[in-house]
């Protein structure tokens, strides 16, 4: 076979009058890469890719630099207490504020005290003497039961992850932080009211407010929202005054006195 570095060309040459052998190259122009070069080419461009950096979207920008200011307080649970954003989990409802639950150290309590005397230590008992409501201490003790069943039939508990979400709720406070009512005490509301009406009259809430002897409910918020900005108010002229108070005093001149106590 003839090697050549010419392109791919037929080259004839002649044997006989009546016969011909025809060669053909089988090496690549030299304008061509070879398989070694492709590859190392290969490495290099790869290698150039992955040193380029990532390019972060804005959101995970500002996600990232929360994380390192504001946000870095919340990286650790808060011992005694709850981690999440102030102690209003729901900030349009301020009113709603759960209270911690009680720790698997002191259900476990709860549960033995009354497996070892059921008769005597009874619901109402353990209320009394935990200061917890009815309805919690009869749900500790279904949860407990269930839990003792569970761990009876050989499936695992996952208490490490109760003691992580523990530290998380807050539910190492004292016992004294803890006092509730035996029952829930609901508010006294009126009974239901009933009135008949056609199926084609407007009844507005206005109408509604008339049957009821109540104010209408828009013209309660814009009461509460006046009274809020009375407050923010009234608050804001106490600070104003309070930072002229300050700045009076001190624009008032102040009287230095030189004594000599190198005698003494």
């Amino acid at each position: 076979m003839l090697r050549s570095i010419l392109q791919p060309n037929q080259v004839k040459t002649i044997v006989s009058n009546t016969q011909y052998r025809t060669f053909t190259t089988t090496l690549l122009r030299s304008t061509q890469d070879t398989p070694n070069d492709i590859e190392s080419n290969t490495d290099e461009s790869i290698t150039t890719t992955e040193a380029e950096p990532v390019k972060l979207s804005r959101r995970r920008r500002r996600f990232q630099e929360w994380v390192r200011g504001p946000g870095s307080k919340y990286a650790r649970p808060s011992e005694g207490t709850t981690n999440y954003l102030g102690a209003t989990p729901f900030p349009n409802n301020p009113l709603f504020q759960p209270r911690p639950p009680l720790s698997d150290t002191k259900r476990e309590e709860i549960y033995q005290l009354h497996t070892s005397d059921p008769e005597a230590w009874t619901i109402r008992q353990l209320a009394v003497k935990f200061g917890y409501s009815l309805k919690r201490i009869e749900a500790i003790l279904k949860l407990k039961s269930s839990e003792k069943n569970m761990e009876a039939q050989g499936i695992p508990l996952q208490q490490q992850f109760t003691k992580g979400m523990e530290q998380y709720m807050g539910a190492n406070q004292p016992a004294s932080l803890l006092q509730e009512p035996l029952i829930d005490i609901f508010p006294d509301v009126s009974k239901p009211r009933f009135k008949l009406l056609e199926e084609d009259v407007e009844f507005t809430s206005k109408d509604a407010a008339d049957v009821l002897n109540r104010k209408e409910y828009t013209l309660l918020e814009k009461q509460a929202i006046a009274s809020e900005e009375a407050k923010f108010e009234s608050l804001s002229k106490i600070a104003t005054q309070q930072d002229e108070t300050s700045t009076v005093d001190n624009k008032k001149p102040s009287k230095f006195v030189i004594v000599d106590t190198s005698n003494q």
